[in-house]
């Protein structure tokens, strides 16, 4: 069953520093050009932990590694940065404009260090595939620094009562123009009441894959009592302020591509309605099972098989539920099936490219930067748990849990 502990979080210290100057969106978030204003923000911007630059000259004695860890140390050491003085879970909320326009949302999760757990243990499961590459940049930072800096977002199935109890530590609006406010918890009752709620629960990893299976591998091999924790924020599915956005598609440098034969192709398994604009298309795609819009030439169409079943045939060799995934049956039965983009030129990204705003997917289509555009609506919540349930993975870039976590809002060191 999870095990989840408090632990005495670094945080840094709000009498030297403003928050809003030195906390980050997640590395695998932040552009060149977010990391510049990042550095500009302050001299001691997580930045320069979080994503150092490589400069010239750098080996293995000295590289953004080893400046990274020298940072930590010396922030430590100045101030800036503060161990708490007692182990502590920590309540975060996050309020933030919906970006679907349909109001405030208000988003509450736990901070606190779990137990690792492989994934074939089956008390965190996991809903994506990783890279090799991240993990071994996430690796060299966390053994050189001895610490994480970024959350692990998980789910929890099974709402409990969590509420602002404890001592308010700060509240600030990030670049999203999200509010995140953060409480810390140190009351023995409190905290032995919330690790009793959670304790008969599983967890799924909403975001942070990499980072957890680079926690489990350090964990491996420091074998010490605090790398068996991994820190992660815990949000309750059922949360009304749980947003997934939907990632799109566009689709460009298709050799001999005619949109006519591919239409003509697409109509045998699939009924496309046009559609007069993109709003009607976004409007019609609520409204239908599986459907999904579709750009080309000029034209808005909504895209819905005639028969799901009849498309099963292709999804014999892919993982367990994708038939009754909408970006599945994108990926398998339209952009595998119809035009050749198999997982190989995928993870190339030499065809495919993806937009968050649908407007700007559209925009792609008509400046001719692309050749088709695919909207998608949001993979629900609970298809990420049965996907993980089934011991399954979705294909690349289903889910969009907004807002990101900050990184640096609470530090866990594991040695």
């Amino acid at each position: 069953m999870p095990d989840i502990q408090p632990f005495h979080g670094v945080l840094y210290n709000t009498q030297k520093v403003a928050v809003d100057a030195v906390l980050t969106q997640p590395y695998d978030k932040i552009t060149p050009a977010m990391r510049e204003k990042y550095l500009q923000r302050s001299p001691y911007n997580l930045i320069r932990i979080e994503l150092g630059k490589e400069e010239a000259g750098d080996s293995d004695a000295s590289n953004k590694y080893t400046r990274a860890a020298a940072l930590y140390q010396q922030w430590l050491q100045d101030g800036v940065l503060r161990r708490s003085a007692k182990p502590a879970l920590y309540y975060l909320e996050q309020k933030f404009a919906a970006p679907d326009g349909s109001g405030t949302r208000i988003r509450k999760a736990l901070i606190a260090r779990v137990r690792l757990h492989r994934w074939d243990e089956g008390e965190v499961l996991p809903h994506e595939h990783t890279l090799s590459k991240p993990k071994a940049d996430r690796m060299a930072l966390l053994k050189a620094t001895g610490s994480q800096q970024g959350q692990i977002f998980m789910l929890y199935p099974q709402s409990i009562n969590l509420t602002s109890t404890g001592t308010k530590l700060f509240e600030l609006v990030d670049d999203y123009q999200v509010t995140n406010t953060l409480w810390e918890i140190t009351d023995p009752a409190a905290i032995t009441a919330i690790q009793s709620a959670l304790r008969t629960q599983k967890f799924y990893i909403a975001d942070g894959h990499h980072r957890y299976e680079t926690a489990i591998a350090y964990r491996d091999e420091a074998q010490t009592e605090a790398s068996k924790y991994v820190m992660a924020t815990l949000v309750d599915m059922n949360d009304p302020g749980l947003v997934v956005l939907p990632t799109h598609r566009t689709v460009a440098n298709l050799r001999e591509f005619d949109g006519a034969t591919f239409l003509h192709r697409l109509a045998k398994d699939f009924q496309v309605t046009h559609q007069a604009s993109l709003n009607a298309t976004l409007a019609a795609m609520s409204e239908t099972p599986h459907g999904i819009g579709l750009l080309l030439d000029g034209q808005f169409a909504l895209v819905t098989p005639r028969d799901p079943a009849a498309l099963r045939p292709l999804f014999a060799t892919k993982p367990p539920l994708w038939d009754q995934l909408d970006v599945a049956i994108l990926h398998v039965a339209i952009l595998e099936a119809l035009l050749g983009i198999d997982e190989q030129r995928l993870r190339e990204e030499s065809n495919v490219t993806y937009w968050r705003e649908p407007e700007l997917a559209a925009k792609e289509v008509q400046t001719g930067q692309a050749q088709l555009a695919f909207l998608l609506s949001p993979t629900a919540v609970r298809d990420v748990q049965s996907i993980a349930d089934a011991r399954s993975r979705m294909p690349q870039k289903s889910t969009d849990f907004y807002p990101k976590l900050l990184s640096g809002i609470v530090i866990n060191e594991v040695r």
